[in-house]
């Protein structure tokens, strides 16, 4: 089956799981998942692990006759960023985030991830559906006993999913159902806070995640889309002990040195793996790598398994 093939069957049972969803492919990987997915009541749950791709919930794919779902996801691999409501986090193994089905979103995962998403109908929710709804896109740590217990019980669901047994069903998979629904409103309502400006710095952090191949990404771009000087996006980022300029360029490297060392893309050049992550002038490239990872592209590529079945 080809990468569309694949793409196109996870698509249909994502949106048989939870509801209608557009996926696409990203970068020159072949693209492969892993689902696993099974009902408790009325209370979906499924384990997702893919290479790169984009998840959208676009205007045009949500109608009345679908179920109106709050989604919460813990991130177990990878990184990705997600989008709504003009809200944009970055989340990383550990992470809890919210969104809801209503309305578009969009997961950004340039890098092979896994998550556990859990689809909860909106109206076992009641009231606190409104205050989970306002924190849509926001990295919710799991930094908290409950929340921990939250993430290891959505851990030991997906678990048995995978040795096989898929069955939640009856009154055992009503009541665990109504546990999952019980604990998130317990921790994730409470979680609702003003935005910070740490908030803000994650925010644009996942904004350059989505937008790495983009040559043109730059700290003057990011600070004019986000409507702040260059002042106070430097100022955000020193809290951090942080660069973003040397962020951008360390993610960008991390991505062409992972694509140089993926056998599946040996064929392809240096200057088309570079482009593809915005770094148009390979020049450079192979010093910027040693500089950054004490290998060079051509060290890299030399260090690539070669595959007996010349495919």
């Amino acid at each position: 089956m080809n990468d569309g093939g694949q793409a196109e069957k996870l698509q249909e049972m994502g949106s048989a799981a939870f509801v209608p969803l557009r996926i696409t492919p990203v970068g020159p990987r072949p693209f492969r998942f892993e689902f696993d997915g099974a009902q408790a009541s009325d209370v979906g749950l499924a384990r997702i692990a893919t290479t790169s791709c984009m998840v959208r919930r676009t205007p045009d794919l949500i109608t009345s006759g679908d179920p109106e779902l709050v989604k919460i996801t813990l991130q177990t691999r990878g990184r990705s960023g997600i989008e709504q409501d003009g809200r944009q986090c970055l989340l990383t193994p550990g992470d809890l985030s919210v969104y809801t089905s209503d309305r578009p979103y969009e997961l950004a995962f340039t890098e092979p991830y896994e998550i556990i998403a859990i689809g909860v109908p909106r109206g076992h929710l009641g009231a606190h559906a409104d205050v989970l709804q306002r924190q849509s896109a926001v990295r919710l740590t799991t930094d908290t006993a409950l929340r921990r217990v939250i993430s290891g019980l959505f851990r030991a669901m997906t678990d048995t999913l995978r040795a096989g047994d898929a069955e939640f069903s009856g009154s055992a998979g009503r009541h665990l159902g109504d546990a999952v629904t019980s604990l998130i409103i317990s921790e994730l309502v409470g979680a609702s806070a003003p935005p910070t400006e740490s908030d803000l710095a994650d925010q644009i952090l996942a904004y350059c995640m989505t937008r790495l191949s983009d040559p043109a990404l730059c700290v003057a771009s990011v600070a004019q889309a986000h409507r702040i000087s260059v002042r106070y996006l430097h100022k955000l980022f020193q809290a951090r002990g942080l660069s973003l300029a040397a962020w951008i360029r360390h993610q960008r490297l991390l991505g062409i040195r992972r694509d140089l060392a993926d056998p599946a893309l040996a064929g392809r050049t240096v200057a088309s793996i570079s482009a593809r992550w915005g770094v148009l002038s390979a020049s450079h490239l192979s010093r910027a790598l040693k500089a950054e990872f004490g290998c060079t592209a051509a060290d890299i590529r030399r260090a690539v398994p070669i595959d007996p079945t010349g495919g």
